[in-house]
């Protein structure tokens, strides 16, 4: 087997801030062994075939994107654009006005039988403060089916022809879905929108996937894909057959609460897991009114419920400790995580489970989540916009509650805070996310350049149950990394978001990008299958 010296590096092996070797060699997609400064002068180089000279250059292990809706995502960048952007000045369009213009010129270019997913749409940043209604949709684009995204990912708008679509008659509804009502939406919507998915544009989707992925240096992504309102939930079993052929690893959480429905997938994963998004949600999110706090949202004076009650939440999750699954649950608002904690403390826990966002824990639950061995998925990115253009927070949540947002206070705790993207709900640029930690919403809560690093690597590959296979550079480990010009660990906060690697390595091998073509598609499918 053939074996390939990477030489004359800065290899950071992310065990520790200054833990730093020179070369290392990789056989079979593993790293078999690294060489120190001092050993690395000695090398002969004549006696390897095959070597690569790093030019002085920094080397770190991939990223983990922990927590991705991976087929919707690979559909947003096969199909679909943005309602509004995020400029240096603020959002536009801001105005039901402006997305009105943007939305009707392209669906008029669109197939009058088209179906069109629109994704980052910003309630709180247009003027109105609203989602378009299905009226106005209808008008926009002449009939056609259409979903708009909220930007947090827990309001939609729909056409009537989606309505219909999706089971709901149009007659008497605004359009808009939200709380519970859209989240039992979501798997019928990925059908609607994922069957109009040809194969060319499914080739470009995935080809895009592939190119973002390796472009930020990410080498594993979670996915938690599967609606239990989805009866046959097609898209979801073609996405699973694919991602068993991807370049990028992919780590796949069922949303599914039935566990039934997840039985003949554990074959093909890695380790066993369930949960996520979907079913698995313990409440909504702050910006559509449908996370579960005790207190009032300050704009509308009322409160959210939890989406389970607790002998549920109890049920669901002793079914799954019981079964051997990994869970991961979505929990944003302190009553819910209250909830998920308070059934998590009931198992008898033989693995790591998640706690999905867990933005505004109260002091106690805290305390709890410290005292337990947990994993938390983060996504500080959209707090960081948020304070800046979108202030949300401002406008929904009491100050005391905005207070309590924490990050440092959980790493220095020793809780495994991961960092992640939530795509398509954000883009998937890790250093967007990491920026949001190194500027913490609260201040005082913010990491340093290298902790924030050790959030996508070491700790989230421990969050994967996965922490002796990759996460850091390491004799026996998958050779998963990418070059940078620069030292990461000694950026200014402000430099963090635009870091970004000259070249990714998949297995010890140099990613090429892939065309998009359907040829392309098919060369990647002929692979070895692997686990997921």
């Amino acid at each position: 087997m053939k074996t390939t010296l990477f030489y004359n590096g800065i290899c950071h092996s992310m065990k520790g801030q200054y833990d730093v070797f020179s070369a290392f060699t990789v056989s079979g997609g593993r790293i078999v062994r690294v060489y120190k400064k001092d050993e690395a002068q000695k090398l002969c180089l004549s006696d390897f075939e095959d070597k690569v000279d790093l030019l002085g250059k920094h080397v770190y292990p991939c990223l983990i994107d922990g927590h991705t809706h991976m087929l919707l995502t690979v559909a947003v960048m096969a199909m679909g654009f943005n309602a509004c952007e995020i400029t240096k000045d603020g959002v536009e369009p801001h105005t039901i006005a402006g997305v009105r213009e943007r939305v009707s010129n392209y669906a008029a270019k669109q197939k009058k039988d088209a179906v069109i997913a629109i994704n980052n749409y910003i309630r709180t940043a247009i003027d109105e403060r609203r989602m378009p209604t299905r009226e106005e949709l209808d008008d926009w684009c002449g009939g056609r089916a259409v979903v708009i995204y909220n930007i947090d990912g827990h309001s939609t708008s729909l056409s009537s022809a989606m309505l219909k679509k999706i089971g709901i008659e149009p007659d008497g509804h605004s359009g808009v879905l939200t709380g519970e009502e859209n989240e039992r939406a979501q798997g019928r919507l990925i059908d609607a929108v994922g069957g109009a998915i040809s194969l060319p544009t499914l080739a470009r989707g995935i080809a895009n996937f592939h190119n973002y992925c390796a472009e930020y240096g990410i080498g594993v992504v979670g996915a938690l894909e599967g609606n239990g309102d989805s009866k046959n939930d097609t898209t979801t079993k073609l996405i699973i057959h694919l991602a068993r052929h991807f370049d990028v690893g992919v780590r796949l959480y069922l949303q599914y609460t039935d566990l039934r429905r997840v039985e003949p997938y554990v074959k093909w994963m890695m380790h066993k897991r369930v949960g996520g998004c979907g079913d698995w949600e313990m409440d909504g999110a702050s910006g559509s009114h449908s996370a579960a706090f005790a207190e009032p949202y300050i704009d509308t004076g009322k409160t959210a419920s939890c989406y389970y009650d607790r002998e549920t939440v109890d049920r669901l999750c002793a079914e799954a400790e019981e079964q051997g699954y990994q869970i991961a649950s979505h929990a944003i608002g302190d009553l819910a995580i209250k909830r998920l904690l308070d059934a998590y403390d009931k198992l008898d826990c033989k693995r790591l489970h998640r706690i999905e966002h867990a933005e505004f824990a109260d002091d106690e639950t805290f305390r709890r989540i410290c005292r337990g061995k947990y994993a938390i998925m983060a996504q500080p990115g959209y707090s960081w916009i948020d304070k800046r253009y979108l202030h949300t927070y401002e406008q929904v949540l009491p100050e005391q509650t905005r207070a309590r947002m924490k990050f440092k206070s959980y790493y220095d705790a020793g809780v495994l805070i991961c960092g992640s993207s939530d795509s398509p709900v954000q883009d998937m640029d890790p250093y967007l996310q990491m920026l949001g930690m190194v500027q913490f919403y609260n201040e005082e809560e913010s990491l340093t350049p290298y902790e924030a690093l050790t959030t996508y690597t070491s700790y989230a590959a421990q969050a994967l149950e996965e922490g002796d296979e990759r996460g850091t550079l390491e004799e026996g480990k998958v050779a998963d990394f990418f070059i940078a010009d620069e030292d990461f660990s000694s950026l200014t906060p402000e430099r963090v978001v635009d870091f970004r690697p000259a070249q990714t390595y998949y297995g010890g091998k140099a990613y090429k990008p892939m065309d998009g073509t359907v040829g392309n598609l098919l060369r990647l499918l002929l692979k070895r299958p692997h686990l997921i």
